[in-house]
């Protein structure tokens, strides 16, 4: 265990940052936490009171319904009353069945969609010698997948000193903690490795620069200067309760960094290798202390700082702005052939960060050495897949403790010990290659043009419903509605795949700049691995500087098993990989995929109209901003919609949903409120678009039953669809660390905490009154609807 005077260190640091509150405020005003119980089924369960209703409608004998049956029967448990806990009743038995694979923290039936994509994708790659003319694009895929594949199934070669030799080269002139004598290099060549490690490498060390649409001015996109993404949980660095895992952290960054010396063969000694990971941990709990929590970035327009570089350098003068552009553009200018940055404006999303960042690097405050050895870690963990398996090890134990993620998607990807390497290899292509891997799968499908017919259909259905449910709104000012009905009637729908997929040349010529690929030797993986790391830095980060705002733009792999809205485009998106089972299947009832896929629909239109989403105006930008919010709500509307929001907050607050034990219980009904609303509300709007779709396009003839599932009606199984798409079972470890940073709670309180608010649940599911979750009016919360 690490014994580091670390509550001294704390303590130090708060001082220091609350000491530099009035440097901050001047600078802010000069530029304007699954239930224990739901995952240990050894628990009794609770009586079944509540007796389900038969059901004399048709059998089906369609083959879809049949499979359909056995897949929500692969998590139905009878023994648990659907009126008290309708999670353990529809996920009951896929808890006690499933274990999480060794080497991950959770497995859950979304994870297991996510896989089946992904050996799809490796089966078509392996199919492409079949084919007659296969694109540029594809063969690039191809290439870089053989590489990963015959990197991870042999004995790897170490490049440990290669990696070495890249951080010498960065301007860094060699590894501190590797060496007693090294000579700290001038301020600028630190901040020309910094810039070098994100833009060539991806790879963000004190702060992080992304480019996205102007909120604005949304016709164009910006350059914003955040705040660094921690590694941890940001409580975990400031929270006393914490320092546990903070030892243990700082003792497997050591392990790395003892690993590191070892494989280059450097002589460091454990000493000064133990004291300068502690210099370089401590460092990174200041950048902690200087961050702001996500509960506090929901509001946009305090999150939009117009900069030009001497503002900038004014502003900041302790950071090396030139170098740190210079090295961050250079590949974009290398491999495009033009300068990115073509306005001398830049939006710096956190002002008080960047004060505190720039106070923090003065040398007085700070020893670089610490800050260098921080930088070197951040890049040795990031590269830690091509050093030696002893190293890999104990960099996954990270990941895997932390649940760490490069890309902070819904899904963590599975990886089994009998196909570990195509999902590693998968995952990563649909990371740095995302749409040439999309199109590996989307243009395999077969019935993919009536697939999104029928989700096409699906989504104005929902889209209707939810409006109708706006219009029951007393709490809504007429203007304000009619505000929501334009911006509904400019919503963009992304549905399957780009348009461009439907012009192979296009597909072509968008990954035109990884044709390198091509020419390199499939036995050198790491070095297709950098170049995959590059040209997506050019190509989906930095060179959009160069390129107008395109509002249908998908914003990662159709192959994703997700589906997201962006109040900044005014457009929601749904990946053709998103229509699979939990959530959609084509020749399924439509019970299940109204459940599913519509469910989703109708909670990523609800994030338009969330406390977010309302900010932004019918094509992205930010709308009627006053000098600290924005928004198309009238006053009295807005304060009709915090009321409605309180509720939630409230109801989760009180109703501590997951854990009994530790010191991270409960799901925030603050940090979740957003993702709580769009449940709530997406799923109602999809229930009843169900309904409209038997009345509309059914002739108003209910659907036939489910055999094995005969006595449900359509209506239960609509809800046990929902209730079993969130079947997830957890790790400790990781259900603290989602607590603790992600908006959406736990899979058992996104069944139990939004259908107790759902009458139309209890009263299919013949519940009575004053349930769990059948509660009287008076003790739920009415959602986007006045009803």
């Amino acid at each position: 265990m690490v014994s580091t005077n670390y509550f001294k260190i704390l303590g130090f640091l708060i001082l220091f940052a609350v000491s530099l509150a009035t440097l901050i405020v001047s600078i802010i005003i000069l530029n304007n936490q699954n239930n224990n119980n739901s995952n240990n089924q050894n628990n009794t369960p609770s009586p079944t009171t509540t007796t389900v209703k038969p059901y004399h409608g048709p059998i089906s004998k369609k083959p879809g319904f049949a499979e359909a049956s056995k897949f929500l029967l692969q998590g139905l448990n009878t023994s648990y009353n659907p009126c008290e806990d309708f999670y353990l009743y529809s996920c009951g038995k896929y808890l006690n069945n499933i274990k999480i694979p060794d080497g991950r923290t959770r497995i859950g039936t979304y994870d297991e969609a996510q896989r089946k994509v992904n050996n799809l994708i490796a089966a078509n790659i392996a199919n492409l010698k079949n084919k007659k003319s296969p694109l540029k694009s594809e063969l690039i895929t191809a290439h870089a997948y053989e590489a990963c594949m015959k990197n991870s199934n042999a004995t790897q070669t170490d490049k440990s000193k290669q990696i070495l030799k890249m951080i010498v080269s960065s301007g860094l002139g060699g590894v501190p903690f590797l060496n007693k004598s090294y000579v700290q290099p001038a301020a600028s060549d630190i901040w020309k490795s910094i810039g070098y490690f994100e833009g060539t490498l991806g790879i963000p060390t004190i702060f992080q620069s992304l480019v996205t649409v102007d909120y604005r001015k949304n016709d164009s996109n910006a350059l914003y200067l955040n705040q660094l993404p921690l590694m941890l949980p940001r409580d975990f660095y400031v929270g006393k309760q914490f320092i546990s895992q903070m030892n243990d952290y700082v003792d497997d960054l050591i392990d790395l960094a003892t690993l590191f010396n070892e494989a280059t063969n450097s002589g460091a000694s454990e000493t000064d290798i133990r004291n300068s990971v502690i210099g370089a941990a401590n460092f990174e709990v200041m950048l902690a202390l200087a961050s702001l929590p996500d509960s506090e970035l929901r509001n946009y327009i305090q999150q939009y700082y117009e900069y030009n570089m001497n503002d900038l350098s004014a502003a900041y003068p302790n950071v090396n702005w030139t170098s740190y552009f210079k090295t961050l553009f250079a590949p974009t200018i290398q491999v495009t052939k033009q300068e990115p940055l073509k306005e001398d404006r830049y939006i710096v999303s956190m002002p008080s960060y960047f004060g505190q960042v720039n106070t923090i690097f003065d040398e007085k405050i700070v020893n670089m050495v610490d800050v260098i050895n921080f930088v070197v870690l951040r890049v040795i963990q990031d590269t830690s897949d091509f050093i030696s398996p002893d190293f890999q090890r104990v960099s996954n134990r990270i990941k895997e403790k932390y649940s760490i993620s490069k890309k902070k998607n819904r899904y963590i990807p599975i990886l089994d010990q009998d196909d570990s390497n195509v999902q590693s290899c998968v995952n990563t292509l649909m990371t740095y290659i995302p749409y040439s891997t999309g199109y590996l799968y989307v243009w395999y499908i077969d019935d993919r043009e009536n697939i999104t017919a029928d989700v096409r259909t699906q989504t104005k259905l929902v889209v209707e419903n939810f409006m109708n449910m706006m219009d029951t709104l007393t709490w809504m000012s007429k203007n304000s509605l009619d505000n929501a009905k334009v911006k509904k009637d400019n919503l963009i729908k992304n549905v399957g795949w780009p348009e461009w997929y439907n012009d192979s040349t296009r597909v072509d010529n968008y990954h035109k700049y990884y044709e390198n690929i091509l020419q390199m030797d499939v036995d050198n993986y790491f070095d297709i691995y950098l170049e995959m790391n590059k040209i997506f830095q050019v190509v989906e980060n930095f060179n959009l500087l160069n390129i107008q705002t395109d509002r249908t733009n998908f914003q990662a792999s159709p192959a994703t098993v997700n589906a997201w809205y962006s109040p900044w485009l005014n457009s929601i998106t749904f990946p053709m990989a998103a229509f699979n089972p939990p959530y959609y299947k084509f020749d399924w009832p439509q019970a299940f995929n109204y459940a599913g896929q519509g469910g989703t629909a109708g909670h990523e239109l609800t994030h338009g109209y969330d406390d977010e989403g309302v900010q932004f105006g019918p094509y992205g930008s930010l709308s009627n901003c006053n000098w600290n919010y924005c928004g198309w709500m009238d006053y009295n509307s807005t304060l009709g919609f915090i009321d409605m929001a309180q509720c939630v907050v409230s109801q989760y607050n009180e109703k501590c949903c997951p854990l009994k034990e530790g010191n991270v219980r409960c799901a925030n009904g603050q940090t979740t409120q957003g993702e709580n609303i769009a449940d709530l509300g997406g799923q109602q709007a999809a229930y009843k678009a169900y309904r409209q779709w038997v009345k509309d396009y059914n002739n108003g003839v209910e659907e036939e039953r489910l055999p094995g599932l005969e006595n449900y009606t359509p209506n239960q199984i609509f809800w046990l669809t929902y209730g079993y798409s969130w079947c997830m079972k957890q790790e400790t470890s990781n259900l603290v660390n989602q607590l603790l940073t992600n908006p959406h709670a736990p899979g058992s309180c996104r069944v139990n905490q939004v259908f107790q608010d759902i009458p139309e649940f209890g009263k299919d599911w013949n519940c009575p009154k004053g349930s769990n979750l059948y509660p009287l009016p008076e003790d739920r919360c009415k959602v986007w609807t006045g009803i």
